[in-house]
């Protein structure tokens, strides 16, 4: 079962059962951190509806689509109190006007006819803790950096706009660590780094620290290769740059780095390559791919890279509308805009859409530019882009920033608050760029292990409190039907627990639900699966649940993969695209993912290291192969974060059972997966969950109630021994709160 994900990259809710506080805005007050007026509001039956509007403390106290927040301590100019609004507030807009809505059942407090005029707190809350708590200018500035400066000459200045405030001039902050020009940018959402930049090629990579940028910036691990005129993207984990040249002969190279944001000390990684060689070009991207576009010649050519299997080559998409280069280019998480360049000898304002759902067609041209200019640098949010600096023709630059508007891109661009100083040739990133909201950390906070057989069939749920984990697990409501051999994933409401085995009629394709807010009762039946089958495995993400592979009646092996949609679990689950192995099948494997892709391991009457990668996006087509297991073994149990897979114990060629714990890195999985600890005790028929921290191995053959915790930031350790299970059992399945 998959558990952890990142927030923002697509617009995860906050889940708001047990909620701790995160942040907290006054409203309608005065004070410099005001953070947002309420300027209108009413109560309907089951339903308050605010309207929120842009105040002082905005910039650094922002809300973000998808975010969910609370109101209480409401007080009327006239002293009449409203404490307690506890319903959930989920926020549909970002910065500016703002509306907001939730049902009121279970609030705590009187009902007005009207809100406006009050004052109170809003709380952003969650249920769990999270990190990178504190709202602060990541989420609302964009920073410029370095450049050609017309009066004096190549500089090292960063500005830094406020996107809630982008009609005033830029403000200087700290430089980067040397003077330099040709550089390129990506970020997450605490750092910026710059790489490349320097009066000729260099490898330099300096990192902005968002929270602190007013010092000088600290340099880093360098790049693989020194060049400039490169670009960057990147998603919250890596960086990208790729391409560039030996500037000012501008000799070009395909070559592509990778930046290891947890370990920037150490030299950027030689990925893949681009298509072609080919310097000042411009880049970006979502969670998943970047696309590099354009060059001279000029071109008009567009690769993609794969982050998840970025050491091939970058596959060539639809080109843009025309031949360009020195272009900026931002994007969100659905879209990439490119927008300037020169296709000499003529200067361009067109802007370039590439559709990333549709990127084999050609770029559609929307408004352009407010002023022809090319070696100009842009960045964003998940709302707008803004496009900076750039040169018209020699000597004649620009502070010009133009903003997109990605819901009405068809006008024209608005001029918007300039640059500090006319300038070109710099790189620009935020901590928005592709986002929707801010990234939050998130770690569930049970999980349920439910069936099995002990030896008959049990259904059997014990939920494991992932904060107090030494402690025997509390059984709680059972499954529907007893069995054993099933698999189970879920959301952070519910958890889905389908197929499995039973003495009569032996294999069912029934599903059974469990409501995680109410996990003491019986689980509900829900739409069944497409094939009874046991032995199969299962992942999914917020919206969705994969059941792969399986054993039918007679035990024949099956690649079937069925999904059940989370919003209408009534109707038999849809069939997808197979997993690769067809027509031969495979039972007895594991399964875990992230928000985007689900990688199925292992299996076999006669193991396998096989790993099948179903994209989320794109499962009506069969799985696609990666790299493989260190071990072929079947019976194991899998669960992992974001980033990384763990699959745990199992069955080996011999007959044996093992302990061993390989991890599968989500962004390089075409290569073997690397052993990383063991379990206490060699078993299998077992099975696994976690949050985004932690993992969570229990029960198995040898029949045992023992749990085993690993730790995923020192993976490299045995995985400790916690509180047991109910009882002994295996064959058993585990999902937890934590959402993909």
């Amino acid at each position: 079962m998959p558990a952890g994900d990142v927030f923002g990259l697509d617009g995860f809710f906050l889940n708001v059962s047990n909620p701790i506080t995160v942040s907290t805005i006054g409203i309608n007050s005065t004070g410099s951190s005001a953070g947002i007026t309420v300027t209108a509001g009413s109560f309907s039956s089951g339903t308050v509806t605010l309207t929120l509007s842009t105040a002082a403390g905005l910039s650094t106290t922002p809300f973000y689509t998808g975010a969910k927040i609370a109101v209480s301590g409401l007080t009327i100019a006239s002293g009449a109190a409203h404490t307690g609004y506890n319903g959930n507030f989920v926020v549909t807009g970002f910065a500016g006007t703002t509306t907001v809505s939730y049902a009121t059942t279970g609030y705590v407090g009187g009902v007005t006819a009207s809100i406006t005029g009050q004052t109170g707190r809003v709380i952003l809350v969650t249920d769990t803790a999270v990190t990178n708590t504190t709202w602060s200018s990541a989420q609302t500035h964009g920073w410029f950096g370095a450049g050609v400066d017309v009066s004096f000459g190549v500089v090292s200045t960063v500005d830094r706009i406020n996107f809630s405030n982008d009609t005033g001039t830029a403000s200087i902050r700290g430089p980067l660590s040397s003077a330099g020009y040709a550089s390129a940018a990506t970020g997450n959402s605490n750092y910026g780094w710059f790489g490349g930049s320097g009066s000729g090629p260099a490898s330099t990579v300096d990192r902005i620290d968002f929270s602190n940028d007013s010092g000088t910036v600290s340099v880093r691990g360098p790049l693989n290769l020194a060049r400039g005129a490169l670009s960057a993207t990147g998603n919250s984990n890596y960086g990208w740059f790729g391409g560039g040249g030996n500037i000012p002969a501008f000799t070009s190279v395909s070559r592509v780095d990778r930046i290891d944001f947890s370990n920037d000390s150490s030299t950027a990684s030689a990925r893949g390559p681009l298509s072609s060689a080919r310097y000042s070009l411009a880049a970006t991207g979502n969670s998943n791919y970047g696309w590099f576009g354009g060059a001279p010649g000029p071109l008009s050519i567009v690769d993609r890279i794969d982050f998840s299997n970025d050491s091939g080559t970058a596959s060539v998409r639809g080109p843009l509308s025309s031949t360009r280069y020195g272009m900026g280019a931002t994007g969100n998480s659905n879209y990439g805009w490119f927008g300037g360049g020169r296709s000499f000898p003529t200067t361009l304002s067109t802007v370039n859409r590439i559709d990333f759902s549709n990127d084999s067609s050609i770029a559609s041209v929307r408004g352009p530019l407010s002023s022809t200019r090319y070696q100009v640098a842009a960045t964003g949010n998940f709302n707008y882009g803004w496009f900076g600096g750039g040169l018209i023709s020699t000597p004649s630059q620009r502070s010009t920033v133009d903003r997109i508007d990605f819901s009405n891109d068809s006008v024209t661009t608005s001029v918007r608050g300039p640059l500090s100083a006319v300038r070109r040739f710099s790189g620009a990133t935020s901590g928005q760029a592709r986002s929707s909201s801010t990234r939050l950390q998130k770690g569930g906070k049970f999980g349920w292990f439910g069936g099995g057989s002990v030896p008959a069939a049990v259904a059997t749920v014990d939920r494991i409190d992932f904060s107090n984990d030494s402690s025997t697990a509390l059984s709680r409501g059972s499954l529907f039907t007893a069995r054993s051999l099933l698999a189970a994933t879920g959301n952070s409401n519910y958890g889905w627990f389908g197929g499995g085995f039973i003495p009569t009629p032996a294999q069912v394709a029934t599903v059974d639900r469990i409501d995680f807010s109410n996990d003491s009762s019986t689980a509900s039946v829900r739409g069944p699966l497409s094939l009874a089958r046991s032995e199969l495995a299962a992942t999914g993400n917020s919206n969705y649940g994969w059941f792969g592979g399986g054993a039918t009646p007679g035990a024949v092996s099956v690649s079937i993969v069925d999904r059940i949609d989370f919003s209408n679990d009534y109707v038999t689950a849809s069939r997808r695209g197979g997993l690769l192995n067809a027509p031969a099948g495979r039972s007895s494997l594991a399964a875990t993912g992230n928000s985007n892709y689900g990688w199925f391991g292992g299996g076999g009457n006669i193991p396998v290291s096989t790993v099948d990668r179903i994209d989320f996006s794109n499962d009506s087509s069969t799985a696609s192969p990666r790299g493989p297991l260190i071990v072929a073994r079947s019976a194991l149990a899998a669960t992992g974060n974001s980033n990384y897979g763990w699959f745990g114990g199992g069955n080996v060629p011999g007959p044996s059972v093992v302990a061993t714990v390989d991890r599968i890195d989500f962004a390089n999985d075409s290569v073997t997966s690397s052993f990383r600890s063991l379990i206490s005790s060699v078993r299998s028929s077992l099975a696994a969950t976690g949050n985004s921290n932690y993992g969570w191995f229990g029960g198995g053959f040898p029949s045992t109630a023992t749990v085993n915790r690993i730790d995923f930031s020192n993976d490299s350790a045995t995985a400790s021994i916690r509180g047991p299970l109910s009882s002994a059992r295996l064959g058993l399945t585990a999902v937890s709160n934590t959402p993909t």
